[in-house]
């Protein structure tokens, strides 16, 4: 017979498994998504020759650039480099949840009829989360106004924003870390593109102060200011949306952070907060995971549009 406490034991080292070993989480993308290609070679190499679509990120650059690679375990990802240069990406990127699939360049049948080519050009690196990407492929957007990405980190999501919505729009990344929002403008002059970032603490600062433009888009990934969202029917414009995924107080104890469970969202509250009463449509409502210091904890997915 197996005890409750065999159960409990088994269900915590589960949790405490590499994301590697654990399912997958729910996949926001469309099948067949071609994988993000990084050459880990020193960029001389990689001008003499490279897989077609393939991006330049050299092992010597890897630490310090690893916020521009897209999100852990939600895109595909294949890394081509010498066995020494895969063994030392390994290291640092499966404890952190990447997952990837390995091309070894000093292979001679790797590059025998693989579409390659070379010169300088690299393809972008730039993803932002699964879900952002998927909720913005199946909606119409509203009219341009301002597009705000609260608690935006390196910025990835706040310049596939920009990148996504154009110059017509303003976009704006919120977040209390200084360190973050200056990667973050480096990503996004690396970029080319338009995008602003604020440092202010948004649980004590409304959003409209951030500009003087209606706000037609709100996003939010692993961040939870119930008082914020409570307030987004009165600072989101009408036709508006709002984008945000965050973790939720599953069946089984956090394994990782958050672990209060005032950081985490019932089940059901996304809905409650953007449900019809509030003058919302919900688009979509889903359950799914995210990672949080290399495990997957339980989360929910939400877009939802401002009717009224």
């Amino acid at each position: 017979q197996i005890s409750l406490l065999s159960l409990r034991t088994l269900a915590t080292a589960l949790c405490l498994l590499p994301a590697a070993a654990l399912s997958a989480p729910a996949s926001f993308l469309a099948a067949g998504e071609p994988p993000v290609v990084v050459d880990l070679r020193p960029r001389e190499a990689f001008e003499q020759c490279h897989l077609s679509g393939s991006s330049s990120l050299p092992l010597t650059s890897l630490r310090a650039r690893l916020f521009e690679l897209p999100p852990p375990g939600e895109w595909p990802l294949t890394l081509v480099g010498s066995a020494a240069e895969l063994e030392t990406a390994r290291a640092l990127l499966l404890p952190k949840g990447w997952e990837f699939e390995e091309r070894h360049a000093d292979d001679s049948a790797f590059w025998e009829g693989a579409a390659s080519e070379s010169g300088p050009d690299s393809a972008p690196l730039l993803r932002p989360n699964a879900f952002l990407a998927s909720a913005l492929r199946q909606v119409d957007l509203p009219e341009a106004g301002a597009a705000i990405d609260v608690g935006c980190g390196s910025g990835r999501d706040a310049v596939f924003l920009a990148q996504t919505l154009g110059d017509t729009w303003e976009t704006i990344g919120v977040d209390n870390h200084k360190g973050a929002l200056e990667r973050a403008q480096r990503l996004a002059d690396g970029c080319g593109v338009s995008a602003a970032f604020a440092l202010a603490n948004v649980r004590k600062q409304s959003l409209s102060d951030l500009t003087e433009r209606p706000i037609s888009l709100v996003h939010g990934c692993r961040f939870l200011d119930r008082p914020l969202l409570r307030a987004l029917p009165e600072v989101v414009a009408p036709g508006g949306l709002v984008v945000w995924s965050t973790f939720l107080d599953g069946e089984l104890p956090p394994q990782a952070p958050p672990f209060r469970p005032s950081r985490r969202l019932q089940r059901g509250e996304m809905e409650h907060l953007f449900g019809e009463s509030r003058g919302f449509e919900v688009l979509r409502a889903e359950e799914g995971t995210l990672l949080t210091r290399g495990v997957w904890e339980s989360a929910a997915f939400l877009l939802a549009r401002r009717t009224r």
